[in-house]
């Protein structure tokens, strides 16, 4: 089952396109905002916008926010399942999965850091914030507690009614349950663990299959979507973008130049440089397709042929990497809330930003492995933080190049934690291919 989909470079080119139009309306038409009063929006304009450009865009958005809960629920339920099935309790799995979690750790610890150190979202007037929040506010704004206790964790990660929780989007909830699904099924009789996960894996296809129908009509939403802010709001908006993106951008080359290549050292035995000679194909193939899932075949080649890796190591810790090393993405959504966090005014202090981690960490493990694949979990962050997720759509259209950077970063994890696996259990062998030295 397949769904037709625009090439990425449009949703890009809808984004320009809208902000364009967008700020040469307001630069028009829409005269300077006195201090202290919204601006003076015309009457047509907002009949456009509110007729027109915001109806477009939320179908759209709703085509993502239907795939939400399903989609966490099944993807973290058969990656538990399919790591217990494989051995995950045993002392390989018990490396591959704390590399991965260490590695996604890290990189939404850099992001976070990052973002809190330069703060891209912080810039736009009151007014324009008003305006923001009026246009993207919601039931999501009301959800962030006041006093953040260790009971409210505890009532959030264990909530009475799973139903509930997923009815109210409160995704630190359904994660957990998820994990413990994901647990039991490998406790099952293998017939009915079976039936399971493959319910639970056609699940999550079907969930990819409306995404991929909703990003057929992405290029024009993300058209009316950034069409309705700009027109609003002017050329303010997309400064703010910019160093947005430039954060993105810095963290990862941190995480994949920097994080990777020590570790590779340290906990591989090999010299970064030869590590990157002999992984440079797949590289490039991450990089073009941002897919960790395409990326695959030519990443166990790599691990086999250039790096030395046994077959029976390479089949087991790369396979789960295209769907759990995800420090990248990790990466990205940590500095994605915050972005939107700081653009909407919303505070989040400390144990909020710790929870933010955690959350980014467990979702960047359960995204799919295709292009935009991290999107939909993304807005459950957003929404847990109290943080409206229609606000994804300021930063949709210049999702595809990071997509591509984020997608390159979790693929030098993939052959990272492969070599230090391999090395661990004494099975690292020498490569079938020489290039440069060790």
């Amino acid at each position: 089952m397949s769904a037709p989909g625009p090439k990425q470079s449009r949703i890009l080119i809808g984004l320009v396109l809208g902000a364009i139009v967008g700020c040469l309306v307001n630069y028009l038409f829409v005269p300077p905002a006195v201090p202290g009063a919204p601006p003076a929006i015309p009457n047509w304009l907002k009949t456009i916008n509110e007729n027109v450009a915001q109806p477009i865009g939320q179908i759209f958005l709703r085509l993502l926010f239907v795939t939400v809960v399903p989609l966490v629920f099944a993807s973290l339920a058969v990656g538990v399942s399919q790591i217990g099935g494989m051995g995950a309790v045993g002392r390989v799995g018990a490396k591959t999965l704390g590399y991965f979690l260490l590695t996604a750790a890290i990189g939404a610890t850099i992001g976070l850091t990052l973002v809190n150190a330069v703060q891209p979202g912080v810039g736009l007037s009151d007014e324009s914030r008003q305006q923001l929040e009026k246009q993207y506010g919601g039931e999501a704004s009301k959800k962030q507690p006041a006093n953040y206790t260790v009971m409210t964790f505890v009532e959030s990660m264990l909530p009475r009614n799973p139903v509930k929780a997923a009815a109210d989007l409160e995704m630190l909830g359904i994660i957990t349950f998820a994990l413990l699904v994901g647990i039991g099924i490998t406790k099952l009789d293998k017939p009915k663990a079976e039936a399971m996960t493959r319910f639970l894996e056609s699940v999550g296809e079907l969930m990819v299959f409306i995404i991929q129908w909703a990003m057929v009509i992405a290029p024009v939403g993300v058209f009316c979507l950034i069409f309705t802010t700009t027109s609003q709001l002017g050329f303010g908006l997309l400064k703010l973008l910019g160093g947005y993106v430039a954060v993105v951008v810095v963290g990862l080359a941190i995480q994949g130049l920097v994080v990777f290549p020590i570790l590779v050292k340290v906990l591989g035995g090999r010299n970064p440089i030869w590590f990157f000679s002999n992984a440079r194909t797949s590289i490039i193939t991450a990089f073009s397709t941002s897919s960790s899932n395409a990326t695959l075949p030519t990443n166990i080649r790599t691990a086999e042929d250039r790096f030395g890796v046994p077959p029976r190591i390479a089949a087991f810790v790369l396979p789960l990497g295209a769907t759990m090393c995800m420090a990248g993405t990790a990466l990205f959504e940590g500095v994605t809330v915050l972005f939107l966090a700081q653009v909407l005014g919303v505070t989040l202090d400390l144990a909020s930003q710790v929870i933010v981690v955690v959350l980014c960490v467990l979702t960047a493990v359960g995204a799919a492995g295709v292009p935009g694949g991290s999107i939909p979990l993304l807005m459950t962050v957003l929404a847990s933080r109290g943080i409206p997720p229609e606000s994804i759509a300021l930063i949709l259209g210049v999702d595809r190049i990071l997509d591509m950077c984020r997608t390159t970063v979790n693929n030098i994890g993939d052959l990272s934690a492969v070599l230090f696996v391999a090395r661990s259990e004494g099975a690292l062998g020498e490569p079938k291919a020489e290039s440069s030295p060790k």
